[in-house]
């Protein structure tokens, strides 16, 4: 049951139970070995746990929760005369394995949390006369919190960090010179210690870039330099790429001119394009398919490291392709490319974005401007090929933030291997439960950095399970989807349900061109241009491909029923657009580097991996990663998740490991 209520406080009660152990015995398991063993403060551990319910719903303190425990673990000491039962059998006359379990599911929201094992055998809860001991949870709350210390700054002044984030703000203090790499988890602190990093580095003659202008936003309004007048010298690669370029003097110059052609608003058809370049038909496409193939074919180029445009970047087209056709593809798209940095005529005047302008730069000699001698680029996961390119060759000690597992497009493109490279693991925004979503993920993830994920909030983030027939969350919540027609699912559900919910503006103008695509398909039979859709000739061959998953079903029933898309576009008008919706539905690509108090992971996030393939392992892993990792309070998880990944561990051990097939 999805319920709605205040979150679990943080803990100020520490009960001397293992997990593990009152997990099986939860579960039935292990309980006459238990009672053989176990010590008196165990003991009075079930007593409580059991009684715990009922407690709760009488609205006891905890203050008097723990004197009520105290007086179990004291009962557990008394003698015992010749005859009677033991302080074990009473318990075990008296325990119900049920009623343990719905005690362990009061814990968290009451304030309560067991030990781990190690604690327990150490007894340091009890008295010397084997009493409870209440000072005992407050010892141990403080033990817990990540250890800190203090840094001092150039200025004289003193602050405290994590004893993590203060280790690497020590490595750059002693190697300012030298490049670093620093791979931080989810809600470690990056931007924090970026913030700190300033007081080290002369802002004049420091770069910051982020891959997004968003990113850029966010982090102006978060990084405060050490004096008011300081200046921020923080731009996107884009932008910095167009400096470069259009400062270039050489022969190899790409000055854009028209700038019209880089305003993102400014657009060209498929079918203009193919009139531009006299595109012919080739095999099954049509002038216009071959456009936006081409057009694809180009930005993959762009995203990658290789010098000219190949048979690798072409896009799927749902068949395979004769050899004279991909040549002929090929061609085009080299020519598209072409067209694109230098016009052959005035009225061709292909957009520009700045992946082009960046891809171009890459291919050049072009440097950062030497007037900087430190970048810092925060998000660095996102960093295409040719931005580390650019980057790697220019004068500057580079400082690169980011997490490997939130880049949800494959394996992230690597530094050099002369590159410095420190992790911090332990996060503030997260409770420790996080640590057993989402280390599976990074164990299963092909990537290099092991180290296991810390929750080190005060607070503890609650796991809620959810199945097909739970209703919809009755609290303010994130639900995060893989794509469109994840947002079909919970689109049609939430529709259904006659609720407001609120879609990110972007993914909202996405979703309206995705449901267009599939009105054209459906309706006219005609192809739809978008990049989830196009590669589906006609209907019943999407059918075939996507017959199976609840976002087709839902799209289907939908459009059998008469749906146009100026019904959809009346839809989210009167449901989707208000930000103060208590139901927010968003992409997994549309919530990155934010954070929400509860959070639904959709069952659509749960698609197997190719067979085989390191890039499509490292995918399912990172979105995975990057969805869950976005709760703080709450995590709605589907109920069969845990068992989903140990049959993903399976499949790749079957498969001898996910392949090698690295980033061009």
């Amino acid at each position: 049951m999805i319920r709605s209520g205040t979150f679990a406080p943080p803990p100020t009660l520490f009960l001397p139970l293992a997990d593990e152990v009152a997990g099986a015995l939860s579960q039935n398991q292990g309980v006459n070995a238990f009672f053989l063993g176990a010590s008196h403060a165990e003991l009075a551990c079930v007593l409580l746990l059991q009684n715990l319910p009922a407690l709760v719903h009488q609205k006891v303190t905890l203050t008097k929760i723990e004197v009520m425990f105290e007086g179990a673990v004291r009962a557990g000491l008394a003698k015992v005369a010749p005859g009677n039962p033991t302080f074990a059998s009473q318990v075990l006359a008296r325990f119900d394995a049920a009623a343990l379990s719905a005690g362990l599911a009061e814990l968290q929201m009451q304030g309560i949390s067991l030990l781990d094992a190690e604690t327990v055998a150490a007894r340091e809860y009890l008295v010397g006369d084997g009493g409870w001991d209440f000072t005992f949870s407050q010892r141990h709350r403080q033990r817990l919190q990540p250890p800190s210390r203090e840094v001092v700054l150039p200025s004289g002044s003193v602050f405290k960090v994590r004893a993590q984030q203060g280790r690497i703000l020590d490595e750059l203090r002693t190697g300012l010179d030298e490049s670093l790499h620093l791979q931080g988890y989810a809600g470690v602190g990056k931007t924090f210690l970026i913030s700190k990093i300033f007081e080290f580095l002369n802002p004049v003659t420091t770069l910051l870039m982020t891959y997004l202008p968003s990113q850029l936003v966010a982090l102006r309004a978060r990084v405060q330099l050490p004096t008011n007048d300081a200046q921020l010298n923080s731009y996107t690669f884009g932008h910095m790429a167009n400096l470069i370029l259009n400062s270039d003097r050489t022969d190899q110059a790409w000055k854009l001119t028209d700038t019209q052609r880089a305003q993102t608003n400014y657009l060209v058809t498929d079918q203009q394009m193919a009139k531009w370049l006299k595109i012919q038909a080739v095999g099954r496409l049509s002038p216009k398919e071959v456009a936006s193939l081409c057009r694809r074919t180009m930005y993959s180029f762009c995203m990658t490291g290789s010098r000219e445009i190949e048979a690798k970047h072409l896009p799927a087209t749902g068949y395979r392709l004769k050899e004279v056709d991909i040549a002929v593809l090929l061609e085009y798209s080299r020519l598209m490319w072409r067209e694109t940095v230098w016009p052959s005529s005035p009225e061709i005047r292909f957009p520009v974005r700045n992946a082009h302008r960046i891809k171009y730069l890459s291919l050049g000699t072009g440097k950062f401007p030497e007037k900087f001698t430190h970048i810092i680029v925060d998000e660095s996961h996102e960093m295409s090929v040719p931005m580390l390119q650019i980057l790697d060759r220019s004068p500057q000690a580079v400082l690169t933030l980011g997490d490997d597992y939130q880049h949800l497009h494959g394996l992230p493109s690597q530094h050099s291997q002369l590159v410095r490279q420190r992790n911090v693991t332990q996060s503030l925004r997260s409770g420790k439960q996080m640590g057993d979503v989402l280390n599976p993920f990074i164990q299963l993830h092909p990537g290099a950095v092991k180290e296991e994920f810390e929750g080190k909030a005060g607070y503890p983030t609650v796991m809620i399970p959810y199945d097909e027939n739970s209703p919809i969350p009755e609290k303010p919540t994130t639900i995060i989807v893989a794509n469109e027609w994840g947002l079909f699912t919970w689109f049609k559900k939430l529709l259904d349900a006659d609720g407001d919910f609120h879609i990110p503006p972007r993914a909202l103008d996405e979703f309206h061109t995705f449901v267009a695509g599939l009105v054209q398909l459906h309706r006219l039979g005609i192809r739809a241009n978008h990049r989830m859709l196009f590669r589906y000739g006609t209907w019943d061959e999407l059918t075939a491909a996507m017959g199976g998953s609840h976002g087709f079903l839902a799209a289907n029933e939908m459009l059998e029923r008469g749906l146009t898309l100026e019904a959809f576009v009346q839809f989210t008008n009167d449901h989707c657009t208000d930000p103060g919706a208590m139901i927010k539905l968003a992409r997994v690509d549309d919530v990155k580097n934010q954070e929400f108090d509860t959070v639904l992971i959709s069952r659509d996030l749960m698609r197997p991996p190719k067979q085989g393939t390191a890039h499509s392992m490292a995918s399912v892993c990172s979105t995975l990663y990057t969805a869950a990792s976005r709760a703080k309070h709450e995590l709605l998880l589907p109920g069969n998740l845990r068992d989903w990944t140990q049959d993903l561990a399976r499949m790749e051990r079957g498969w001898g490991g996910a392949g090698n097939d690295q980033v061009s």
